[in-house]
């Protein structure tokens, strides 16, 4: 009969060990369930006596086997069954073979002490010393000695051990420490790193070692203590940063045991030294390793003497890291039994903190603090609160509105407290700006100015912040005495507070609550600017309020001044009573249009209004159809001479065309822009582009006012350059994707929509360049052309190439008259350069951009160079540039000092084009003209003046240089040794080719 282990049931029939066996083997090992291995453990004394060999190692290898007590039992008697031998052999194996997991390997270890433990109760010690020695020994080796990962999975195996070390009986501890003591030491000692990090890991696991004698003992925890600071005191960063925090953990287990003096002697060093380590990891780790202590009675003293040395250079630290656990460290001590968080540090040293702070994840986890020193509880009581958010407020304005901001989104107020603290604020601002007995306005130098502004600030941020919690988890009527509070204060501040700062928090405001609240104060606004009482530095919170109230008014009011363009240059003036208005001054009427159009541009909130809502679109049509009619008003102005009189200024002409190109992007919808859309705004770009090439481009020449021309070129390219910025222009238009729709469209339409905007531009561009474009020109230009070489443009990249090879030419032609250096301003070439850069880069990133195109450019630059260096006159000498007063050439200051030799691509071509296309007797740079021995000096002498050059100025190639310079000198010296007429060479060539080479003269010379 089959026999049953005495944990089974005895009301459960004992099952078959033949068929527990064969089911094992079918499911092989994998997916045991938990019934299944206690059925197996029941029947443990006929399986390991009666099943084969091979089938126990199977189920020794099963890591599902041990995933409950009962398997971990009949793994022991499986390993003893199999020998300690093999089953140390077999888990060897699946180790390497990374076979089992971290946890799987816990269990492994749990196996062979349980096999420990099964024979020391028998007194079988012959099992007892074999796995001591065959495997705990080989165990501690690997976890010790082996690489990674296999130290650290066997170190995982060993984990068991020091539990039970600490939970069983002392002899096992004794048996551990033993084995340790052999061979831990000795890996503490080593100096591969590797290994000591394995040692540290075991070290601490195992901490503190324990010996039968207590003398022994003292000596021992001596040694230990003595190993665990200078773990601490490692060079090996990762070492360093585990030994802090298991060292404080370890102190804090085993205070009461430890010698005082040393234990002391570590605290200190960690909160003197490691606070203040040069790795981040490092501090960060005091601070984690001090949250484990936080809480220990016993270590009270330990803990507080940490946290007032640690916590300082904590929270001012540089690195965030850092400073998130200093926080997380001081939040533990809001709930502290025995330390006070203002025992550490002072309330004004927390705000000024808060105040200091610039990272949100930072801030969040500092709120909890800040609400120690500001608590909001359930009743709020004014005279209680009110003294204490002045006293924040006058240490630091900012750390107060952080503080509230954060409150509603981290979950720590309630909506009912956010309703009650709003009206608070509100209440207070109010008390100080109304004015009583007819007394003026508080003056906003006093402080109840000041503070009510505060208040103000506070109210407001807690409302956006908690808004969502006002709104649905509140009583309408308890948002709406917020409104109506609000209301109340804004209509104060209008009022009395125009020429104020207060008046933006108004704006502000008014631009979140609704406007129910807010109509005596719209119209109030609104008769304002209609009437021109607003002051010029209150007009734009006046603009953003009235947009708030009623768009439709201020929309009125700017297309009553763009009537101004329709009247004077529409196809029938209109003769109307809105004429009569501003028929004394109409460019004021429409320059005050345009400044409110201005204001509302720029403005964040108002400009996000107009981009997000399409209620605005129609009227935006409106104010573009009127606008255009600036083109009109620019053909005008180019047609007449220099000195005649103008309806409208050249400024104004100007800002109404920037608004020109600017509104048709504000009447795209932005979330769900449709295909009428898109082809408004792309036909808006082209007929822009086509005025600007057929009417002004092509007439650079012949217009008579070419200041005002210029000005016109700048400011349409700057406008340009938004416009891409603002909308994607792509190279396939939207109107053209479906096939379908394409083949119904005329052969006319498909021409035009072949043309897309940037090819337009880009022949815009290029018109706009020639050797006469005015370096005023050149510079937005070449932004634009920036812009034109993105990946979506691809039509226009060959275009921008070729005047990238055209800028050598043009740069040449600027600088070619001495009169152009007052024209071409060291402003201007700052631009130009900046300019340069970042147009050769973009244009070197198109597919356009080949090598022989780069070789073209690079060759004009160096032949433009040469020729900079070369004197106009037979009888000067070429200067030399290692003299310190040596001033190079406009030309090769620009184009080699400031561009080329900035970028090491670029010089390592440069040169390359030298030594090809002007170095070698047989370049086409000697073969041109007479090659009389005068004029082939002069060409080695300009060469040599610009090799010294680079010798002077180079950061890189200084080899090839050295190498075309001795180049250079052999050449010479042939000259001097063979030339026939060298007697007839100009005195000053032959000293400057002796200066620049460091050459002696000919003997008859």
């Amino acid at each position: 009969m089959t026999k049953s282990n005495p944990v089974t049931p005895s009301k459960q029939e004992p099952e078959d060990w033949n068929e527990l066996l064969s089911e094992f083997v079918k499911k092989g090992g994998r997916g045991l369930p938990k019934t299944f291995i206690k059925k197996l453990w029941a029947v443990e004394d006929d399986l390991t006596s009666n099943a084969n060999p091979s089938v126990l190692r199977m189920m020794y290898c099963s890591p599902a086997l041990l995933t409950c007590p009962e398997g971990v039992k009949l793994g022991a008697e499986i390993l003893v069954k199999i020998g300690i031998g093999n089953g140390l052999t077999l888990l060897e194996k699946q180790i390497i073979r990374n076979d089992v997991t971290d946890a799987e390997c816990q269990r492994y270890g749990e196996v062979f002490h349980m096999a420990w433990q099964n024979a020391f109760k028998d007194s079988n010690f012959d099992i007892t010393e074999e796995l001591e020695t065959e495997a705990f020994a080989v165990f501690c080796q690997h976890a010790l000695f082996a690489h990674k990962p296999i130290c650290t999975k066997f170190q995982k195996v060993i984990a068991p051990f020091a539990f039970a070390k600490k939970k069983d009986s002392a002899n096992f501890g004794l048996t551990i420490t033993r084995i340790l003591n052999g061979c831990l030491y000795r890996a503490l000692d080593s100096i591969n790193p590797i290994v000591k990090a394995s040692g540290a890991e075991v070290f601490f696991t195992f901490f503190p070692f324990v010996e039968s004698d207590s003398e022994e003992m003292s000596e021992d925890m001596e040694r230990q203590l003595r190993y665990m600071l200078l773990l601490l005191q490692c060079e090996v960063v990762s070492i360093r940063t585990m030994a802090v925090k298991r060292a404080l953990q370890a102190l804090t287990q085993y205070w009461m045991i430890l010698p005082k003096h040393k234990a002391k002697e570590i605290g200190c060093f960690i909160y003197d030294k490691l606070t203040r380590d040069s790795v981040v990891g490092v501090r960060v780790a005091v601070f984690e390793g001090m949250l484990k202590i936080a809480y220990e009675p016993l270590c009270v003293s330990v803990y507080e003497y940490g946290m007032k040395c640690a916590s300082v250079p904590g929270v001012q630290d540089t690195s965030e890291r850092v400073r998130l656990a200093a926080y997380q460290t001081l939040v533990s001590l809001k709930n502290h039994k025995y330390l006070s968080l203002f025992e550490i540090h002072e309330r004004d040293d927390l705000i000024a903190v808060l105040e200091m702070e610039n990272v949100e994840d930072c801030r969040q986890q500092f709120i909890p603090i800040m609400h120690a020193i500001l608590p909001i509880g359930e009743g709020l009581d004014e005279q209680y609160y009110h003294p204490r958010v002045d006293n924040v407020l006058s240490k630091s304005r900012l750390a107060l509105l952080t503080y509230f901001r954060l409150l509603g989104p981290m979950g720590i107020i309630k909506p009912n407290q956010t309703a009650e603290l709003i009206t608070m604020f509100i209440t207070w601002a109010y008390r100080y700006l109304r004015s009583k007995d007819g007394l003026p306005p508080v003056p906003e130098t006093e402080d109840k100015y000041k503070k009510a502004r505060a208040y103000l600030e506070c109210a407001l941020i807690l409302y956006m912040s908690c808004k969502k919690m006002l709104t649905y988890d509140c009583e309408p009527k308890v948002k709406g005495k917020c409104d109506q509070l609000f209301g109340k204060v804004v209509k104060e501040i209008f009022d009395k507070y125009v020429n104020t700062p207060i008046l933006g928090t108004a704006t502000a405001i008014s631009s979140v609550i609704p406007k129910e609240y807010l109509k005596t104060i719209g119209s109030d606004v609104l008769a304002r600017l209609a009437d021109d009482e607003v002051p010029a530095e209150a007009l734009e919170p006046f603009l953003e309020s009235a947009l708030h109230f009623n768009p439709e008014s201020i929309f009125d009011s700017i297309n009553t001044g763009l009537e101004v363009l329709v009247d004077m240059f529409g196809d029938k003036p209109k003769q109307n009573k809105k004429k009569k208005r501003y028929a004394e001054n109409p460019e004021e009427e429409l320059t005050k249009s345009l400044n409110r159009l201005k204001y509302i541009i720029q403005s964040h909130s108002t400009s996000s209004l107009l981009a997000k809502s399409d209620d605005f679109k129609r009227r935006i049509l409106e104010s573009v159809e009127k606008i255009d009619l600036v083109r009109e008003a620019i053909d005008i102005r180019l047609a007449k001479a220099v000195g005649d009189e103008h309806a409208l200024r050249d400024e104004t002409l100007l800002t109404a065309l920037e608004f020109r190109f600017i509104l048709p992007v504000y009447a795209v919808s932005e979330n769900h822009e449709d295909e009428d859309e898109r082809k408004m705004i792309i036909n808006s770009a082209k007929t822009l582009l086509n005025w600007f090439r057929v009417n002004i481009a092509d007439k650079m020449i012949d217009f008579a006012d070419q200041n005002f021309s210029i000005k016109l070129s700048v400011t349409f390219l700057n406008c340009l350059n938004v416009l891409f910025s603002a909308y994607d222009y792509k190279t396939r238009p939207m109107e053209n994707e479906d096939e379908e729709d394409e083949e119904k469209q005329n052969e006319t339409v498909e021409k035009e929509d072949e043309t897309t905007v940037a090819t337009m531009a880009s022949r815009v561009v290029k018109s706009l360049i020639s050797s006469c474009t005015p370096s005023e020109i050149m510079v937005p230009a070449l932004r634009i052309g920036a812009t034109l070489c993105e990946d979506s443009y691809n039509e226009a990249h060959y275009t921008m190439a070729a005047i990238l090879r055209f800028i050598p030419k043009w740069l040449n032609k600027q600088l070619i008259v001495e009169d152009d250096e007052e024209e071409f301003s060291e402003q201007s070439e700052r631009e130009f350069i900046e300019g340069l850069r970042q147009f050769h880069k973009r244009v070197c990133e198109t597919d356009s951009w080949d090598e022989e195109m780069s070789s073209t450019t690079i060759d004009h630059f160096a032949s433009f160079c040469v020729m900079a260096l070369t004197p106009n006159n037979d009888d000067e000498e070429f200067d030399d540039p290692l003299r310190e007063d040596y001033n190079p050439p406009r030309y090769v200051s620009i184009a080699l000092l400031k561009f080329i030799l900035k970028d090491k691509a670029l010089t390592g071509d440069f040169i390359n084009q030298i030594m090809t296309n002007h170095l070698p007797e047989d370049s086409k740079y000697f073969k041109e003209g007479e090659q009389t021995t005068e004029r082939k000096l002069t060409k080695l002498a300009a060469l040599a003046q610009m090799f010294r050059i680079l010798e002077k100025y180079s950061k890189t190639h200084s080899n090839l240089i050295k190498e075309m310079i001795q180049i250079v000198t052999t050449r010479v010296l042939e000259c001097f040794t063979s030339a026939p007429d060298l007697n007839t060479v100009n005195c000053q060539i032959m000293n400057s080719v002796s200066s620049l080479l460091d050459v002696n003269l000919p003997d008859d010379s």
